[in-house]
C-alpha cells in the first residue's frame, strides 16, 4: 500500500469513528474524530458537513461556519454548503452575508426551489435600500411556484404597497381575501391600495367590511372618518372619529383630528375639550 492510500485509509477510518461516536450522541469525541480525519487528508470533504452539523445543534455558529467555508473552499461549483451557509449567517444576523450565500447559490444553480428565492427576499426586506430587489425574488418565487399560503401573499402586496405598485397590491392583497375571508386586515390593506388610486368609494367599503369584521378595529374607523372628511361629509367624520375614540381614549392624533373638525364646525367648546384631552 502507497504512502497515499495509508492516509486514505487513516483518514477514512476517523472519519467512520466519527460517524459512530456521533450515532451514540458523544459529539466531543466525535468531532475530534473528524478533526483527525481532517489533519491527516486537508482535502477530505465528508467529515465536514457532519462537523458543521454537530456544532449547529450545539449553536455554536461560528464552527459551522467555518465548515461550511472550507467545504466551499475545497468545491466552490456546489451550491448546496452556500445555502447552509446562509442558513448559519442568519443565525449570527450577519445579513449581508446571508444575503450573499443565497445570491451564490442560485448564481450556481437557477433552478433552486421556490422557498429559497423566498427566503432571500425575506432577507432583503431587512435592508432598506434592497426592497426593490426582494419584490423581484418574490415575483421568481411566484414564478416557480404559484400557489403559496396567505402570510406570503399578504407580506408581498404590503411590500408593492410600500413601493407604490398599487395594481399588484391589489391583486393580492384579493388573493388574500379569497384564501382568508374572515380576516379584516387584508380589506384595511386593500382600502389603503385603493384609496392611494383615488377609488374612494371603493377603498370605503373594504374599511367598512373590516370593520364588520373586527368591530373594534381603530384604524378601519379613522380611515372611514378621513375619507368622509375628503368628501366633506363632516357630520360622519365626526362620527367615525369618535367611534375610534371610544375604542381608544388615548389616540392622540384621532383626538387632534376630530378638533380640527370640530372648529371648522365653529363648535369651539367641543373642539377645546378634545384639544384639552390631546395635550393631557
Amino acid at each position: 500500500m502507497t504512502a497515499t492510500n495509508k492516509f486514505k485509509e487513516k483518514a477514512k477510518a476517523n472519519f467512520e469513528k466519527g460517524n459512530a461516536l456521533k450515532e451514540q450522541g458523544n459529539f466531543e469525541e466525535s468531532i475530534q474524530s473528524y478533526q483527525q480525519a481532517i489533519k491527516i487528508k486537508p482535502n477530505y470533504t465528508q467529515p465536514l458537513p457532519k462537523l458543521a452539523e454537530i456544532y449547529e445543534s450545539q449553536q455554536n455558529w461560528s464552527e459551522a461556519v467555518k465548515c461550511y467555508q472550507r467545504m466551499i473552499g475545497l468545491n466552490p461549483s456546489n451550491y448546496a454548503p452556500y445555502l447552509k451557509l446562509a442558513k448559519v449567517l442568519q443565525k449570527q444576523n450577519k445579513i449581508h452575508g446571508a444575503i450573499a450565500a443565497y445570491q451564490e447559490a442560485i448564481e450556481l444553480k437557477p433552478e433552486l426551489p421556490a422557498r429559497i428565492y423566498k427566503q432571500l427576499g425575506d432577507l432583503l426586506l431587512q435592508e432598506k435600500d434592497e426592497i426593490e430587489s426582494a419584490i423581484n425574488y418574490y415575483q421568481k418565487a411566484l414564478k416557480i411556484n404559484s400557489e403559496w399560503n396567505s402570510g406570503f401573499y399578504l407580506k408581498y402586496a404590503n411590500i408593492l404597497l410600500k413601493k407604490e405598485h398599487f395594481d399588484d397590491a391589489i391583486a393580492y392583497y384579493q388573493k388574500v381575501i379569497e384564501l382568508k375571508p374572515d380576516s379584516a386586515k387584508p380589506y384595511l390593506f386593500l382600502g389603503d391600495a385603493l384609496l392611494e388610486k383615488g377609488q374612494l368609494d371603493e377603498a370605503m367599503a373594504n374599511y367598512q367590511k373590516a370593520i364588520q369584521l373586527q368591530p373594534d378595529f381603530v384604524v378601519a374607523y379613522k380611515k372611514l372618518g378621513d375619507i368622509f372628511q375628503e368628501k366633506d361629509n363632516l357630520d360622519t367624520a365626526i362620527r367615525c372619529y369618535q367611534k375610534a375614540i371610544e375604542l381608544k381614549p388615548d389616540a392622540t392624533y384621532i383626538l387632534r383630528l376630530l378638533s380640527d373638525i370640530l372648529k371648522k364646525q365653529g363648535r369651539e367648546q367641543e373642539a377645546e375639550q378634545y384639544y384639552a384631552r390631546a395635550a393631557q
